[in-house]
């Protein structure tokens, strides 16, 4: 992307995430509790004063389950949702949690310095990332060596001929960046130093308002495409289910 179109893109996605980051059905739709195990367990947080990261930590749902999980260590999160931070913050502190907090980025860069962090986590925020390859240069720089990144993004099925889930994801226009297959994406983070050490499967389902544009994009896919995602009409609503890559890296520079 050129300077200006990363610029929009935040914009765009700052805009849509201000808006529904901190709505009930947000929460609903992505609060998963087994997931969210998984993802702090792959962390590993022990009593020592460790550093954790939460790269768009949203609504700060597994921000704020870390430092409760963890009162010695220092969660930071970071988002481009304005006022979303600022609500996170509120809730931090209702709930009596000093050892977190949450700041505002610009969606690409990290303000630490280098191997600031014990561990990271990125939880459904990896797919809006502008410049995905800056963005893991700078994790791998902000992360000491052996420390952790916690990458859990949906992946783009093996059936998918016609890009169908990045066509369907483009037209909400929040931001959205690129869904990768498998492959691609553990290769991505690969080159930036990154070594998959474990990793396991959910799956968020969720409903879009119907509209012109869905049906057409619809109407001309495969219904093998559509069956990878259990894509369903319900009435006025398109009900789907992305499979979720839940994955922990070791940093190795």
């Amino acid at each position: 992307m050129k300077p200006q179109e990363i610029t929009a893109h935040i914009q765009a996605a700052a805009r849509s995430f201000n808006a529904e980051l901190l709505t009930n059905s947000y929460a609903e739709t992505h609060s998963d509790s087994a997931q969210l195990r998984g993802l702090l367990s792959f962390l590993s947080p022990s009593r020592d004063e460790q550093s954790f990261l939460d790269l768009g930590t949203g609504n700060g749902y597994v921000a704020i389950a870390l430092a409760v999980e963890c009162p010695t260590c220092r969660v930071i999160g970071l988002d481009i949702a304005e006022e979303a931070i600022e609500q996170d913050v509120v809730n931090a502190k209702q709930q009596g949690l000093p050892n977190i907090e949450f700041r505002v980025f610009d969606g690409v860069t990290l303000p630490f310095k280098d191997s600031y962090f014990d561990g990271a986590v990125c939880r459904y925020a990896f797919h809006h990332l502008p410049q995905p390859e800056a963005t893991l240069g700078e994790l791998a720089r902000t992360l000491r060596r052996g420390g952790k990144l916690v990458l859990a993004d949906p992946i783009r099925s093996e059936d998918d001929v016609t890009d169908f889930i990045n066509r369907f994801q483009d037209l909400k226009r929040d931001g959205h960046a690129c869904i990768y297959r498998f492959r691609n994406f553990v290769d991505l983070v690969g080159r930036h130093g990154f070594e998959l050490i474990d990793r396991f499967e959910s799956s968020i389902s969720f409903g879009r308002a119907r509209n012109r544009e869905y049906d057409e994009l619809l109407a001309s896919t495969p219904t093998p495409v559509r069956e990878a995602y259990d894509v369903r009409i319900d009435g006025e609503e398109i009900r789907m289910t992305f499979r979720i890559l839940n994955a922990v890296f070791l940093n190795r520079k």
